[in-house]
């Protein structure tokens, strides 16, 4: 009899172990929801004290951190702690839920954290956070076009080469992704290939019209073919 006792004991402690978890989560999604960050990683936080391995409170947490550092980003306050912090947090979900339903986020998450680390030393090699990002998710064009930028600043043909066909790659997926024209272009323009600059940067301003540095970058590339037309280097 005694032992019937405990066991239900230990059922009714679980039930309401379980059902306070779930409250805890429910309050973190309607913070969540209104916007109101800091009660719902409370919230989150206080459900993932109960149960660490819990995947809705792990992804409530996630993502409480990731629209935090994505508020802070808009208002150009984003930081190293925030979208580190976030990070870690989409680290330990990826444990827990191998679905993919939260690759995407993970990846921009991990590119943000990539620019702001080079924002805070711009030496520090963040290619294996991009990798990891392009990994998650392939059609990431800004951590391809990062890599990019990247590589080709590194003064080493190989690098330089591989990114000319990072940027290729991204304006043939993603004709409007404007920066990759401006970025082939310039490696171009660099190695003296001005036709090949005037071709990438040209293919851009049909794209972006507007844009003031396709429009000087086309100008120059322009102008420098005329002259060497003129001169008979071409």
């Amino acid at each position: 009899m005694l032992r019937r006792v405990c066991y239900m004991t230990v059922l009714l402690a679980a039930f309401l172990l379980m059902s306070c978890v779930k409250d805890d989560i429910r309050r973190g999604n309607d913070a969540l929801r209104i916007g109101d960050y800091d009660r719902a990683i409370a919230n989150f936080s206080k459900a993932l004290d109960s149960d660490p391995a819990n995947r809705d409170a792990r992804y409530g947490l996630a993502l409480s951190y990731y629209a935090e550092a994505e508020d802070a980003e808009r208002l150009k306050d984003s930081s190293f702690a925030r979208w580190n912090r976030t990070a870690h947090e989409f680290k330990i979900l990826s444990a827990l839920d191998s679905s993919g339903s939260i690759d995407a986020n993970y990846s921009t998450c991990l590119f943000y954290l990539a620019r702001v680390t080079l924002n805070h030393d711009a030496s520090a090699n963040v290619l294996p956070l991009l990798n990891k990002s392009i990994q998650l998710d392939s059609l990431n064009f800004f951590s391809h076009n990062l890599k990019g930028l990247i590589l080709a600043q590194s003064g080493n043909v190989e690098d330089v080469n591989n990114a000319k066909n990072i940027f290729i790659h991204i304006v043939t997926r993603e004709p409007q992704f404007v920066s990759a024209y401006i970025n082939l272009g310039n490696i171009y323009w660099d190695e003296g290939d001005v036709e090949s600059a005037w071709d990438t940067w040209s293919a851009g301003l049909q794209k972006a019209p507007t844009n003031k540095s396709l429009i000087y970058w086309t100008r120059v590339a322009e102008d420098s073919l005329k002259s060497m037309v003129l001169s008979g280097r071409l």
